[in-house]
């Protein structure tokens, strides 16, 4: 399983062609290869982010946005994923105004849109798609109206709605793209390994899942951004190994 960072944790630093720069530069310096692309401010020319890739030698995994920001400019998102190199375009939460069978037809509209692209749809469920006010799992729902649909797993989110995590991903065995490690404690957002998360079978669940990407994630930090996503990464880094040493 490859391992790597989703850049939505480097948002306030993602402003400018020289910020972006210099991220990638360190990201790259603390061994990272593989990224997940998100909320890059739209003011850095979309050229210039792939030639920072080049040049760092970072390979982006996919796009990721908010499903309403997507739908809103569905081309836009696409010729990012194009220019820098991605397969997965991911877009995450649900739609308030929208149910799960309406939802799933704007998905497959975009599926169709894509076709012959190389580019391939997964959905980022976050904590109000496993919950609603008649006690139903709205992902769930969309993920049986979709039976093709790819998931990327946000960890979090699926741990505070309640579902074990290692049973969740074997469930789900796959359609899993990739998975976010994030984690908390009392305080706020954490590094992935230093929350409070029992975080016990959730990696082995992920390898025998087939998920092929595992990103760690950070958008809230008390300390260096970099020192936090190095800290997880290593931590990711060690579970994986670790996981992969007990295999029979």
């Amino acid at each position: 399983m490859k391992t790597g960072v989703q850049l939505s944790s480097l948002r306030p630093l993602l402003t400018s062609p020289d910020e972006v720069g210099y991220a990638f530069s360190v990201l790259a310096a603390m061994g990272c290869r593989d990224v997940q692309i998100q909320w890059i401010d739209p003011s850095v020319p979309v050229e210039f982010v792939a030639q920072a890739l080049r040049e760092y030698g970072l390979v982006s995994h996919g796009v990721q946005d908010y499903a309403s920001a997507v739908m809103d400019n569905p081309s836009c998102y696409v010729e990012m994923n194009r220019l820098t190199g991605g397969t997965w375009l991911t877009l995450s939460r649900i739609p308030a105004a929208l149910s799960p069978t309406a939802f799933a037809r704007e998905l497959r509209s975009l599926q169709r849109d894509l076709e012959g692209s190389g580019q391939l749809l997964s959905f980022h469920p976050v904590l109000s798609d496993y919950t609603s006010p008649d006690l139903s799992c709205p992902v769930e729902e969309l993920l049986r109206l979709m039976p093709d649909l790819s998931l990327c797993l946000d960890l979090y989110h699926l741990n505070r709605a309640g579902f074990s995590m290692p049973a969740w991903i074997r469930d789900h065995a796959g359609r899993i793209s990739s998975v976010h490690f994030k984690d908390a404690d009392a305080s706020g957002l954490v590094p992935a390994g230093r929350g409070d998360t029992d975080w016990r079978q959730v990696v082995p669940a992920c390898l025998s899942a087939g998920v092929s990407c595992a990103f760690v994630e950070q958008e809230t930090w008390s300390g260096d951004p970099f020192r936090c996503l190095k800290e997880a990464l290593d931590w990711l880094r060690n579970e994986c190994d670790a996981a992969e040493g007990s295999s029979p």
